[in-house]
């Protein structure tokens, strides 16, 4: 895979770029040592935990909203997220030295468009079914397919591009109207799919330089940081168990963004890409069990499409060469 790395290197003198690409080099044998070799298959596995415990909690923020306005709830799910970034390097007994990062300007960016695509998605929660905005979200996929061609330098696969298409077809099954929708709502998870789309693309370039815990623990602890000026004007005071459910949200939120951030040091965005229509499958079940939607047979058959276009994908990735980024 390309490494975008040319930016850097027209900054600085040519012997600053000598010494960056010294210092780059130490730093990558770092987080190989932390990582181990890239492997495309667990980069897929890892993405495929991640999502499904997303989902999970992605329930649980929909109900969150009947009660907290979505900037404090995305506030608290991100401050408690870095600590537990914190948390999980101090069981690993990881130094310090993991957070290191040359590219400040990448990181906040990253930060920006994540907190956007946040809180227009947690918008969306609150004014549409969880199903519908899941449904939505599929176009992220074609989207990070695109960009990654056109500004990533990524080379998608064959079998990546039919993976895409099939998974599509399987979305179009299961997608029906629940007459709930609001043009609001398809707008803000729409925007969100956009904006998530480009996060994707962010962290795998950061991923060629930084380590799992330092992408994960500066995009949440930025974007918490960019919401607090926000808190004020929404604050709604929480009573002790609600507290307690906003942190515990929060940390294990960290935990699924460790996750799928991980998963980019290992497979480049277009074969992650496919692997995120499983959010379809998690998305049924968590409206069967918790709110008693119960599936028509062409969302059953949907689903089953769904979860094969992610076979083609993980075959995909065994096929593409294991190259460190």
């Amino acid at each position: 895979m390309h490494v975008c790395t040319g930016w850097r290197q027209e900054m600085v003198n040519e012997t600053e770029a000598i010494n960056g690409a010294r210092d780059h080099g130490m730093h990558m044998a770092l987080i190989q040592a932390e990582y181990g070799p890239a492997d495309p298959r667990k980069g897929v596995l890892l993405m495929l935990l991640g999502i499904g415990l997303f989902s999970i909690l992605n329930g649980v923020v929909k109900g969150m909203t009947d009660v907290f306005p979505v900037v404090q709830i995305s506030f608290f799910r991100n401050a408690c997220a870095s600590i537990a970034i914190i948390m999980l390097m101090l069981v690993s007994g990881l130094r310090p030295s993991h957070l290191r990062s040359r590219a400040a300007g990448v990181h906040f960016a990253l930060a920006a468009l994540f907190t956007l695509s946040l809180v227009m998605v947690f918008e969306a929660y609150a004014r549409m079914p969880l199903a519908d905005v899941t449904a939505i979200s599929f176009a992220q996929p074609l989207i990070v397919i695109a960009l990654a061609a056109m500004i990533g330098r990524e080379k998608p696969l064959r079998a990546e591009w039919v993976a895409v298409a099939f998974g599509l077809c399987g979305v179009l099954l299961m997608v029906q109207p629940s007459g709930n929708s609001t043009a609001t709502g398809a707008m803000l998870a729409f925007g969100g799919a956009i904006f998530s789309a480009l996060c994707m693309l962010l962290q795998r370039r950061l991923s060629a330089t930084d380590g799992t815990h330092a992408i994960a623990f500066y995009t949440l602890s930025i974007s918490a940081l960019l919401l607090l000026p926000l808190l004020p004007a929404v604050w709604v005071a929480p009573t002790a168990p609600q507290w307690a459910g906003l942190i515990a949200m929060g940390l294990a939120s960290g935990l699924c963004q460790y996750l799928t951030v991980r998963a980019f040091f290992h497979a480049p965005a277009s074969t992650i890409a496919p692997v995120t229509y499983t959010k379809m499958f998690w998305a049924l079940l968590i409206g069967l069990v918790w709110f008693g939607d119960w599936p028509g047979p062409m969302v059953l058959i949907g689903t089953v499409i769904v979860l094969a276009a992610s076979g083609i994908a993980f075959r995909a990735a065994r096929q593409r060469p294991i190259q460190f980024p």
